[in-house]
């Protein structure tokens, strides 16, 4: 997600575990637990289809054009119609500037969250996603296991 592009090895990887619940030898009494599984892995399926469309879309051109108008008129209006004290002026100026690029700035940030300076971190999704490996492994059936 860090290059906009699907993860290759993630998409392999949640593909296994899909075909790891649904070949699990289990007895009829383990049927309804591998239905919460597979409803649940769906759920993740479909959460991950999502992420992998928002991630492609951003904030329109045309609508980054209209803030930073938007923004510059107001800053234009305070420059012409704030206080007449130059020194009170420059002041109010300059936190009403901060305050507008600042808040441009969180809406850059915010819209790719996996590329700018305060970039996720994929760690804790691929320490989740081994924690899930190690236990798809200890509930295999011991027969199960010197197939691999």
């Amino acid at each position: 997600m860090q290059r906009r592009s699907e993860s290759r090895v993630a998409g392999a990887r949640f593909q296994l575990l899909w075909q790891t619940v649904e070949t699990a030898n289990t007895g009829p009494a383990d049927n309804q637990i591998r239905g919460q599984l597979l409803n649940l892995l769906a759920a993740a399926h479909q959460s991950r289809e999502t992420r992998l469309f928002q991630m492609t879309q951003s904030v329109p051109g045309l609508v980054w054009s209209l803030l930073i108008i938007f923004a510059s008129a107001l800053i234009g209006c305070m420059l012409v119609f704030a206080a007449e004290a130059s020194i009170s002026k420059a002041v109010l100026i300059g936190v009403f500037t901060s305050s507008l690029t600042l808040a441009l700035l969180t809406v850059h940030v915010l819209d790719f969250p996996f590329e700018s300076a305060l970039q996720l971190s994929s760690r804790d999704f691929n320490e989740t996603l081994e924690k899930v490996d190690h236990l798809m492994v200890a509930a295999k059936p011991p027969g199960s296991r010197g197939a691999e």
